[in-house]
């Protein structure tokens, strides 16, 4: 990379590079930032020019970043964002340690299952800056192209070879229902289960839990009368009424410490799903030999070992297992 004098730089070059690394195309960088295609195409052209490299480089309709461009990336959103908060204070700025930003994407894994483990090995002066964002199903890949998110937690799902996947553990589904419920004592079966109603965490409407995804695999439909974005709410719910609510064991678990009115029950044993599903972490290859994806692959392995027996090898999907 040649020597480039920040002086010459037009600030609006970063903006516009680091709209189409969030956006992962020109058309939608230019949309967020209300400029024309042209004038982005422009901006990514100049940039390119001076940095030397492509910064980009076009996967069917996602624009990847390269190398370069995930080497910029937290030091151009770290200097726009010290930038604009010094910019909109009325009081000198704090100086104090920017931190990478770690991002973990999830579906339906609950946090509170490991990210209170994980700031506990940050103890101290902590590195980095973690986030957990929610994605909809099918979105895994192009998502870790355009840098969304660093890592995924999600049950397995085939993948191409530019994903990389590590077993995590094996995941099994449970049902809560409140102690008392007049249908439901050690174990309840599949008619049973059916007519009763049900509550369904999902953080977006738009989106199908993966529970959803394998009643409608199953051609059954249940009966759901409450949709709310998060387990602690439908614990309540269901401590409070005779709902059912079905996830995996290891969320429900976490929440019925909170919730001892509440019981855990086995998905009956006449309904057609695996006993256990395996929950992966999944990385772009890219960020194969990145030292902060390599450490927060390192420390959610480790967490994960600790909560399970440890995972059991699986068949290996297209693309196979990247290193850890």
């Amino acid at each position: 990379m040649k020597h480039i004098d920040i002086r010459r730089i037009d600030l609006n070059l970063l903006i516009a590079f680091e709209a189409i690394y969030q956006e992962g195309s020109v058309t939608g960088a230019s949309e967020r930032l209300y400029l024309t295609q042209s004038a982005l195409s422009h901006a990514l052209s100049r940039l390119r020019e001076l940095c030397d490299d492509p910064l980009f480089e076009r996967h069917g309709k996602i624009m990847v970043p390269t190398g370069m461009a995930r080497q910029l990336i937290v030091p151009v959103q770290s200097a726009l964002t010290l930038l604009e908060r010094s910019l909109n204070q009325p009081y000198p700025a704090v100086s104090g340690k920017v931190r990478p930003r770690l991002t973990i994407g999830l579906i339906s894994m609950y946090e509170a299952a490991f990210l209170p483990r994980l700031m506990a090995r940050m103890a101290g002066e902590p590195d980095y800056e973690i986030a957990v964002t929610r994605y909809a199903p099918g979105k895994l890949e192009g998502h870790l192209a355009q840098g969304k998110f660093d890592v995924a937690i999600q049950m397995e799902t085939p993948h191409s070879v530019h994903v990389h996947s590590t077993p995590l553990l094996r995941e099994r589904l449970a049902v809560m229902a409140r102690r008392g419920h007049p249908q439901a004592g050690e174990d309840i079966d599949l008619a049973t289960y059916m007519a009763q109603y049900h509550v369904v965490v999902v953080p977006d409407e738009r989106w199908t839990d993966f529970v959803s995804q394998e009643f409608q695999r199953l051609r059954l439909n249940r009966q759901v009368v409450l949709r709310c974005q998060d387990y602690w709410t439908a614990a309540q719910t269901v401590a409070s009424s005779d709902f059912l609510l079905t996830a995996q064991r290891a969320a429900l678990e976490q929440v019925l410490q909170s919730f001892p009115g509440n019981q855990l029950l086995p998905m009956p044993s006449d309904l057609d799903t695996p006993e256990a599903m395996e929950v992966r972490l999944y990385w772009h290859a890219s960020r194969d030999e990145d030292p902060a994806n390599r450490w927060l692959r390192q420390q959610l392995r480790a967490i994960f070992r600790k909560c399970s027996a440890g995972p059991r090898p699986s068949r290996a999907h297209p693309g196979g297992s990247g290193p850890a």
